[in-house]
């Protein structure tokens, strides 16, 4: 998974941050896995977004503002659950080649990256008007085998 500036996604300290190079060394990317959310309208292309084999899920937390965050939860059991596990999920909408990632608990936030490299990967509102400093809400989604 990359963003539409071409930031591979990558973990470090149990963080997802979003960048090209590191001490001159290309990074690999974090391999993320993805199941659907049987229990919301799949006319909505609802996705729970895992790391590391899917022991670890993106959350958006359940405060009054969503706070990006990975849980030590199996996607496995989040895909087998009869809960909703909205905190865990996100509208995957595709708009030509790429895909943007809505919160499903939190509506009208976005997953994100910012410009810059090596940033965290966080959550957006989408902006009123697009700079060049507004946060990267497009992904490149490639699928492995």
């Amino acid at each position: 998974m990359k963003d539409s500036a071409l930031k591979v996604l990558y973990l470090h300290e149990n963080q997802l941050r979003a960048g090209g190079l590191h001490a001159g060394k290309i990074i690999k990317g974090e391999e993320i896995s993805v199941v659907p959310n049987r229990s919301l309208d799949a006319r909505f292309s609802p996705v729970i977004l895992g790391i590391q084999g899917g022991t670890q899920c993106l959350s958006c937390g359940i405060g009054e503002e969503p706070t990006l965050k990975l849980e030590p939860v199996n996607i496995m059991e989040l895909y087998y659950s009869a809960e909703e596990s909205k905190s865990f999920t996100f509208y995957r909408r595709d708009t030509g080649l790429t895909s943007s990632f809505e919160s499903a608990a939190y509506p009208g936030w976005f997953l994100c990256t910012v410009p810059e490299a090596d940033q965290p990967l966080r959550l957006t509102q989408l902006p009123a008007d697009a700079s060049l400093d507004a946060p990267i809400i497009d992904f490149y989604f490639q699928q492995c085998d």
